[in-house]
Order: structure tokens, then sequence, then C-alpha cells
């Protein structure tokens, strides 16, 4: 398995795409404690890796699952994932772009009969949207979601701390509570910003994401609590009075709220807002 000095090297040599994110992870203690963390069994797991760039966590997580896709959009990376084809059965590769597909595409039908993990060092930039294409949103039926156990990544720590966020502080916000929603999220490992090269400009974490077999909250109308969460996120600053009528709530339905005065929204928790939405439908 590749050393430190054989990771700088290789990411040295690498031609990076500036568009596309690419910060290598060049510490071999650290890529070995996420395949750690990921908690992989080569009997049985199936799993998904996002943005493979130079293989250099592609490489430890190809002995320790049952099969490996890796889904990368960048034209240099080919030649690393083509000599790992070659060498594993295990282990195939798509020159696409992940936001464009889902599992079925990736995923060959035989593998299907059980549940997929991700393991990933994703393009930061697109964190939400990528946990958005695989969760969908609370009212969303999902093409990816019925598929996945798991989504273990490493993002810009200060999006961890987001999804890990409590009511109250200042990390908390809508995309804590759709992941929450559908999701335990567990942070397990912090990932300085000298451990990658180039060097980013932020400090990373590794995060578990293991899905529920159903959302937190039981809701009716799972678009409502979503409409409140906006409106609760997009006037943070205001009391939640004000908040929600600033966000087209009526009169007669805050009145069915009996707010208190000096409420704010970020101070609620997911099952707190459920209640309220029952009492508005």
């Amino acid at each position: 398995m590749s050393t430190d000095k054989d990771l700088i090297f290789r990411a040295k040599n690498y031609p990076k795409q500036r568009s596309l994110g690419q910060n290598f992870l060049v510490c071999s203690k650290t890529l070995d404690q996420i395949v750690a963390v990921s908690d992989l069994n080569p009997e049985n797991d199936v799993v998904i890796e996002i943005g493979s760039g130079a293989g250099f966590l592609t490489e430890r997580l190809v002995g320790n699952v049952k099969q490996l896709y890796s889904v990368e959009l960048d034209q240099n990376a080919l030649t690393a994932l083509e000599i790992l084809k070659a060498n594993n059965d295990n282990f195939d590769y798509l020159r696409r772009d992940f936001l464009s597909l889902n599992i079925t595409d990736i995923v060959a039908p035989e593998f299907l009969d059980q549940k997929v993990k991700i393991v990933a060092n994703i393009p930061y930039q697109i964190s939400t949207k990528i946990l958005l294409h695989l969760l969908g949103e609370m009212a969303q039926e999902s093409p990816n979601r019925k598929y996945l156990s798991e989504i273990n990544i490493l993002v810009q720590k200060e999006f961890a701390q987001r999804l890990c966020a409590e009511p109250g502080c200042k990390a908390y916000g809508a995309i804590t509570l759709l992941v929450r929603y559908w999701a335990e999220v567990e942070y397990c490992l912090d990932v300085p910003k000298n451990k990658f090269m180039p060097s980013p400009k932020v400090d990373s974490a590794f995060i578990k994401i293991k899905l529920r077999d159903k959302p937190l909250v039981d809701v009716a109308q799972p678009k409502q609590l979503r409409r409140l969460i906006k409106a609760i996120f997009a006037n943070r600053r205001k009391k939640l009075l004000n908040g929600l009528k600033a966000a087209g709530y009526l009169e007669a339905e805050i009145a069915k709220l009996d707010l208190s005065e000096n409420l704010r929204g970020e101070t609620l928790t997911l099952q707190e807002m459920a209640e309220m939405v029952k009492l508005l439908t």
C-alpha cells in the first residue's frame, strides 16, 4: 500500500483541474482510518466512491469490499482506475458526473438485492447537492434513498458541524434537519488541511450518515414541515412569530400555534417543529 511519500509524489505529478475541487488526501494513516471507520465487510459490502481522483482511497477500499464502483468525471484519473480494474475483479468505474446518475445507473442489478454504502472524499463545493441527490427532500420520493444503508464522506469541517449541530447553536440550520429527518449523523474524524495536497484553506472531517428505516418524525404532510423549516431559517434573526409572518403564514395559522412572543425557531427540535405542523394542518 502507498506510503505518505508515494502519495505526495503522485499528488504532485497529477494534472489537477481546479474546477473539480481536487485536493488529494496524502496521509496513509488517515486513509486507513477512513476505511476502518466505514466498517466495511469484504464478504457483503457493495460500495460507491464519488470522485476517486488519483485513486488513493480507491486502492484501499477495493480489498475491503465485495464490490466497488467509482464515479469520476476527470479524464486524467482514468489511467489509475483502469489499472485498478485490470487487477481487481470486484472493481469498476464510470466516467460521469455523479449528480447525473442514480444508484441503479451505477450498481449492477445482481448487487441491488442489498443496501449500498457510499465511501468518498467528495468535492466540497457540491456537498449539499450530493446529499440532496442521495436522500431527496422531505416530501420527495427519492430514486436513491431506498438503496442506501450509509453515506460515509469526507467533507469540510464546518459542513460536518452543521450536520451534527444541536438546536440553538449557530451551525444549526435547514440542512441539519433535512439530513436528520432521514438519517443519524456521527462525527467520526478530524482531518487537518495539512493532510492534503494541495492544501485547502479549510480543515475537514469524516462523518457517517446512517439511514433510518423510517423518517425521524411522522407528519401527514411533510411538505408543510419543509415549508416551516424554510420559513424558520430564512428568517432566523427574527422571533418566530415575525419570521412566520415574513414567510407568508396567515394570522389565523399562526394563532393556532399559541407561540411565546420571544420564541426563536432555531431553538426548536425537529420533533417540536413536527408538532407545530400538526396544528397547522
